[in-house]
């Protein structure tokens, strides 16, 4: 690439600024880089620094610029917590909008997803890996006290309650007893997909689907929550294949290894088989019931099933592995995206356009 002017580069930054959605972070973020040529990318190619990199800040800069608060969130909340200073930038932010429903909601989600983190790394103190489990229980209770401690400072006593809760059984590496089952039926295929029925039909998000879907669970037994963990593991593994990736690329804009697992997810979440075997066998079909942009999930439903067997039993699930070594199907790469699949291409250039 040649030296751009700078002047350019700045008419250029300025045309993508009034160009990105604001709604979806890591579609905007593609959506530059399908385009490696662009104007803003030379400093940074012969900086050395990586276009990914580059992109992320980009777009970043422009939704705090914006005030595209509430996707930032949802962003940062699928992080585990590694140090508070991560989250400086987006809680001044917060903060100065007095969005404090959003903090509450990124304390939360970190908290929690970070804990998730750790009973999943649990089991490996029987195999000696004490040194890496104890710092994902220090990391897990540090973000639960930085919770705790922007919920008292803003007033919001009943989630400062429900941290604290949460932070002292994790310290004992216990959870509240749950009551005993009420939901006596064995989980076979007709119940699994009528408890993701029920979960989808009471939920405007799919973060919300999750967290009732959670609920639900936690009703049965241990051996149906695990069987519910296996049909979830099965469905995942099938829809690891690249007529799969491609119809997440197409609506999506662009999409990472883990935008794909929260695609997936999102497909089985849909409660409908049909649209599953669609999506693997003729992903142009299966794109009419895919709408632009679909909400991905930013937390991850593999940890909820672990986490809800965890109350259950007090010991941790192992699931099968939702990914094989590579995905099924014929690889494809970007370069040869539009004409590999130009149904996918058209169909949602025309309806991005409605």
């Amino acid at each position: 690439m040649t030296d751009v002017h700078p002047a350019a580069v700045e008419r250029e930054k300025q045309a993508l600024k009034n160009a990105l959605s604001y709604i979806d972070f890591s579609r905007d973020v593609w959506w530059l880089l399908d385009d490696a040529e662009r104007a803003m990318f030379d400093e940074a190619n012969r900086a050395g620094y990586g276009l990914y990199f580059v992109a992320e800040q980009f777009v970043e800069d422009c939704y705090f610029e914006k005030g595209a608060l509430e996707p930032l969130v949802k962003i940062y909340s699928g992080q585990k917590y590694q140090f508070a200073s991560v989250f400086d930038r987006l809680l001044e932010h917060l903060m100065e909008a007095q969005r404090f429903d959003l903090i509450e909601r990124l304390w939360t989600s970190v908290a929690r997803r970070t804990r998730a983190e750790f009973f999943f790394q649990r089991p490996g103190r029987d195999h000696g890996a004490h040194a890496r489990v104890d710092e994902a229980k220090n990391y897990a209770l540090e973000a639960y006290a930085q919770g705790i401690d922007w919920m008292t400072r803003l007033g919001r006593l009943d989630a400062a309650a429900q941290l604290t809760e949460e932070r002292n059984a994790l310290r004992e590496e216990r959870f509240p007893s749950l009551p005993a089952p009420s939901d006596l039926r064995r989980i076979d295929e007709p119940v699994f997909w009528e408890l993701i029925s029920k979960s989808r039909s009471q939920a405007q998000t799919t973060l919300e689907q999750l967290a009732i879907l959670g609920e639900l669970l936690r009703a049965f037994k241990a051996a149906d929550i695990k069987r519910f963990g296996s049909f979830y593991a099965k469905l995942m593994k099938k829809l690891y294949h690249w007529d799969v990736w491609a119809l997440a690329y197409a609506a999506r804009g662009g999409c990472s290894d883990a935008s794909f697992e929260g695609f997936r997810t999102w497909v089985i979440l849909q409660g409908d088989p049909a649209l599953i075997e669609l999506a693997v066998t003729n992903p142009a079909h299966a794109a009419e019931r895919v709408p632009p942009e679909p909400d991905i999930p930013e937390a991850h439903c593999l940890l909820m099933i672990e986490e809800t067997y965890l109350q259950r039993t007090g010991s941790s699930l192992e699931l099968p592995s939702i990914d094989l070594d590579k995905p099924k199907g014929k690889e494809w790469t970007e370069e040869v995206f539009a004409t590999t699949y130009p149904q996918l291409v058209r169909y949602y250039a025309s309806v991005t356009k409605l």
